[in-house]
């Protein structure tokens, strides 16, 4: 399944609302960095992401995740995600990113 997001700026919240629908995976890894990074070009605020259409992420977007995140704390912000499957959530705890990112 491809890579979609939907990005929507949340005036009230001041955040970057992101839907992930898809993959993240080699093959949609560098469309997922240059649409996050864009936006935070825009606006440098804090992103809530929400994984409730995640199907699926690697090794590699968890990398991309790592470095975009690494990006957004340069300038105080945060990196929230909500609605993860339980698939991605075990993928975050294995992995220790559980305790990196907020995951409502």
């Amino acid at each position: 399944m491809a890579l979609k997001l939907i990005s929507n700026y949340n005036e009230k919240q001041n955040t970057w609302n992101v839907e992930i629908h898809g993959e993240i995976d080699i093959s949609s890894k560098s469309t997922f960095k240059d649409e996050l990074l864009l936006l935070n070009n825009e606006k440098q605020l804090d992103f809530v992401f929400n994984c409730e259409n995640l199907e699926y992420i690697d090794s590699t977007g968890l990398g991309v995740l790592i470095s975009f995140y690494k990006n957004v704390k340069v300038n105080e912000k945060n990196v929230h995600f909500e609605k993860l499957k339980p698939s991605i959530a075990k993928v975050f705890t294995l992995t220790g990113l559980d305790k990196i990112f907020s995951i409502r």
